[in-house]
């Protein structure tokens, strides 16, 4: 039999009914490495699975995967992990069968996992991906082909000089990102030609008057803000036909707000929602809401700041 828990009980087990230890060696880790994988995720913040315990779910029989072991905010969680109310952002070590689908919906909507298995190896490869990378760029700055051609190009440069496979390639294609992409580009024409646009803009301009740089303030402040709660993909979407009828309106070069639209949109500090880079260290991390606020919110400022001097000096009104 091969118990595993805290050592204290186990030796507490080992006296009540009265068992011995093994006079030889009849377990390696080798064993677990060929038929089950240890894998670590964190509860996302939408996850069914906070306030339950694991032991009042189906989740690990339905999935075929093993609690091992929990941690919130850095630290273990002692007691019997099966037994532990997980909450948002809990770090989770689960024993997986060695065909897990961490991208299977069940674990995707639930669980964030920090998948090894797509570590970058680097090798001779790394060269050849970087040429051709490099390459692309090369090509596509110069006006040779255009960018969507010469990434194509590269692509299938990628998979003839096997960089990378034609699954993996397959893989790492981000359709929800594609999607978001797509919905939002769409959101944005809707606004455009529904004349949303155009009302919004006026408005913005009835409370910043016609003074280029307060309706510049003032959109880049309410980009800024609403990217903390959406995507900054999303956000550009809506906020760019607006932000091109309010430089129109005002005769000045619209470049210049687009660019700053770009750089607030971008600057999602102060909510661990705003980013996935966010979400993925705020659990394992021990971060609160409140940290990224203190910090975060300062960082917006500056940025904010820092385009509204920087961006008509590069790109004049």
């Amino acid at each position: 039999m091969i118990f595993a828990g805290k050592v204290d009980e186990i030796l507490k087990l080992r006296d009540s009914h009265q068992l011995v230890n093994a006079t030889h060696h009849v377990f390696s880790l080798d064993e677990i490495d060929s038929n089950r994988k240890l894998r670590m995720a964190h509860v996302r913040f939408t996850s069914s699975l906070v306030g339950t315990r694991m032991a009042d779910s189906d989740f690990e029989e339905r999935n075929n995967v093993v609690l091992v072991a929990v941690a919130r905010e850095g630290e273990r969680i002692n007691g019997s992990p099966r037994e532990i109310v997980l909450e948002k952002g809990d770090t989770l070590l689960l024993e997986c069968p060695p065909h897990f689908n961490a991208e299977d919906n069940t674990f995707s909507s639930n669980l964030q996992f920090f998948d090894t298995d797509l570590l970058v190896k680097t090798g001779k490869k790394t060269l050849v991906s970087s040429l051709i990378l490099l390459a692309m760029i090369l090509v596509s700055s110069l006006n040779v082909i255009p960018l969507l051609q010469a990434s194509f190009l590269a692509a299938f440069a990628m998979i003839i000089c096997r960089c990378c496979s034609i699954d993996q390639a397959r893989k790492s294609i981000d359709w929800g990102l594609l999607m978001v992409f797509a919905g939002s580009i769409s959101l944005g024409s809707a606004i455009e030609y529904t004349g949303i646009a155009n009302r919004l803009a006026e408005g913005i301009l009835s409370v910043c008057g016609t003074n280029p740089m307060y309706a510049l303030a003032c959109i880049c402040l309410l980009g800024t803000f609403i990217t903390e709660f959406t995507s900054n993909t999303a956000t550009a979407a809506i906020f760019f036909p607006i932000t091109y009828n309010i430089a129109t309106t005002l005769n000045v070069n619209p470049l210049t707000f687009c660019v700053a639209l770009m750089i607030a949109v971008s600057s999602s500090f102060a909510t661990p929602i705003g980013s996935p880079t966010h979400m993925l260290v705020h659990g394992p991390g021990g971060y609160r809401f409140s940290d990224f606020m203190r910090v975060g919110f300062f960082m917006n400022l500056i940025i904010w700041a820092a385009s509204l001097f920087i961006t008509p000096l590069l790109f004049p009104l």
